[in-house]
């Protein structure tokens, strides 16, 4: 195996830029925001949202470029379409509040993920489908495998050379060290490799050579998987059919995995189809999208169990229409089984976008149904279940800001402290609306609910007057010396006292328990630190002490045991 000379990568890697230079430049300036991020920075958030809708940049500056190259456009409509793309993003930043809430992330991937899909698509997007299509999608798969291994090995050798210093030499390496080599190598290595790896033509091989590796990988790996799932899904199938039983919520697991394997499968062998000695492939394209009927349908099923009920949230929104776009698919490929590859990645890339942005995103249709279910429910209010589900849908309204929607429907306006809740502050607004239509609020059923509070830093402990400190965690048990006398400590086994015992047979007792009040409420509200709570003295005899904790937590209110950590300080009287 012949390796490539270092003027050979040089070469390539200078090719690469200068054939992708605004996709290198939105690499290079994500990693500079990110590595700015890094710093210890108040708005270390800030430049999070910077670097990921920077990052947008990338798949969608490759897009345009290897479209370009297909079309054979002119450098300045090249340009515009760029500038336009950069427009874009922008406004998509003006109107993303940044990664700090799940549903806003889910749209930032879903934005992601049409853009590289647009990479897939966009420079065949006009035209009939050829052997082209698939080979060049082909090329960038391997491009993209090629790359992140190059780059995972490229990190983890600068990383234990990094150690090495460390380590060896005495050379003092910041543990950060690490995390922005690893932003360097992923968002300016990892994507000047993948550019670098891809050939300076990928579109003028109509009928290209199958890869003997690829069909192995296929045949023999992907395909009998791929059946596994299948007769799984049809065994489940014919439970339901027996016992009259609806799908459970986990079959959509199931169906996905079977959806991505069985499509990838029919997508790396698609090539083969023509060919008269692989017959398998025709009936492995034939079965798969006849087994896929049933599975989509299992999972608007589940679907519908849940989303009758409980109404649409981001996530069953966008599962509901992958379910009907995979239906969809497998109807036209089951009826139509020479249909081009193209359709796929194109018709998914336009379904993510319109959930992504527009009347019909993900999030307005799910604030429409939360609201229609928060209507229902508060026609009628009783018992702990439908408490429980109003309180549900009255948070997740207030998560989504829908002051309109609350108001309306509570008579009262939606506190103006919202524009980023933190942990509890959604149930606590939630709790006020409910109770201005005197309805208790019922939280969500969750007996291990974690719920900790931790001392501020600035509130500083003060030692004066103590001759030794000792670090102290919840069932800790032990015999400490202190000057010439020694100790034995032992927490009870509901970690709720800790008792101290001299040498000279002097008792402290600790009582824990009001500092575990803080984090012992059982509707979710933010715990709050309460230093009087937290310092418990105690005296006898010839001996005080003081027990100064740092954090406690418990998983929720019945649990046992919790946990606590802290300082104990002594001293003789």
């Amino acid at each position: 195996m012949r390796f490539p000379s270092v003027s050979a990568l040089l070469e390539r890697a200078g090719a690469a830029a200068l054939r992708f230079p605004w996709t290198l430049a939105a690499a290079a300036l994500a990693a500079a925001l990110a590595l700015t991020g890094t710093v210890d920075d108040p708005g270390a958030d800030r430049w999070t949202r910077l670097t990921l809708v920077v990052m947008l940049m990338i798949p969608f500056s490759a897009a345009v470029t290897l479209a370009a190259e297909r079309r054979g456009w002119r450098r300045m409509p090249v340009a515009g379409l760029q500038l336009a793309g950069i427009a874009l993003i922008a406004l998509f930043y003006t109107t993303w509040p940044g990664p700090g809430e799940d549903w806003e992330m889910l749209r930032y991937l879903q934005l992601s993920a049409a853009f590289h899909l647009l990479v897939a698509v966009l420079p065949f997007i006009r035209g009939p489908e050829t052997g082209s299509f698939w080979d060049y999608n082909r090329q960038l798969f391997l491009a993209f495998l090629r790359a992140g291994v190059f780059s995972a090995v490229l990190f983890v050798g600068l990383a234990i050379a990094l150690g090495a210093l460390d380590k060896l030499f005495g050379v003092h390496v910041p543990p950060k060290s690490y995390f922005r080599l690893w932003l360097v190598i992923a968002l300016v290595g990892n994507t000047w490799l993948f550019l670098a790896a891809l050939p300076d033509d990928v579109t003028t091989r109509d009928d290209p050579a199958y890869p003997r590796a690829l069909k192995i990988f296929t045949q023999y790996v992907l395909t009998p998987l791929v059946g596994v799932y299948l007769v799984m899904l049809t065994a489940y199938l014919a439970k339901i059919v027996v016992t009259r039983q609806w799908p459970s919520g986990w079959i959509g697991w199931l169906v996905g995995s079977v959806s991505v394997s069985g499509i990838l499968g029919f997508l790396l062998a698609h090539p083969l189809r023509r060919s008269a000695d692989e017959g398998w492939i025709r009936i492995y394209a034939r079965w798969l999208f006849v087994g896929l009927i049933p599975a989509a349908v299992m999972l608007l099923l589940a679907l519908g169990k849940r989303i009758g009920p409980y109404g649409l949230t981001e996530l069953r929104v966008i599962a509901l229409v992958l379910g009907v776009w995979l239906l969809t698919v497998a109807v036209t490929y089951t009826l139509r089984p020479a249909s081009g590859i193209r359709l796929i990645p194109l018709s998914l890339a336009a379904i993510l976008a319109v959930l992504m942005a527009g009347p019909m995103n993900a999030t307005r249709l799910a604030v429409r149904s939360q609201a229609r279910r928060l209507e229902r429910l508060l026609a009628h209010p009783a018992g702990a279940d439908a408490r429980r589900e109003l309180a549900g849908a009255t948070r997740y309204l207030v998560q989504r800001h829908a002051g309109d929607i609350l108001q309306r429907n509570f008579g009262v306006p939606l506190p103006a402290d919202t524009g980023r809740l933190g942990y509890g502050q959604a149930d606590s607004i939630a709790a006020r609306l409910l109770a201005a239509r005197n309805i208790p609020y019922e939280p969500e059923a969750q007996p291990n609910r974690y719920r900790s509070a931790s001392r501020p830093s600035h509130d500083a402990l003060e030692t004066a007057g103590y001759s030794w400190l000792i670090e102290m965690n919840a069932g800790d048990t032990g015999t400490r010396r202190i000057g010439t006398d020694s100790i034995r400590y032992v927490s009870d086994s509901a970690r709720t006292t800790l008792t101290v015992v001299s040498g000279g047979g002097d008792t402290l007792r600790f009582d824990v328990r009001p500092a575990l009040a803080m984090v012992g409420d059982s509707v979710r509200v933010k715990p709050v630190w309460d230093t009087a709570a937290t310092r418990i003295p105690a005296t006898a005899g010839r001996l005080r002490g003081l027990l100064a904790l740092d954090q406690v937590s418990r998983f929720g209110p019945d649990s046992s045991p919790p946990s606590w950590s802290g300082q104990l300080l002594l001293a003789p009287r």
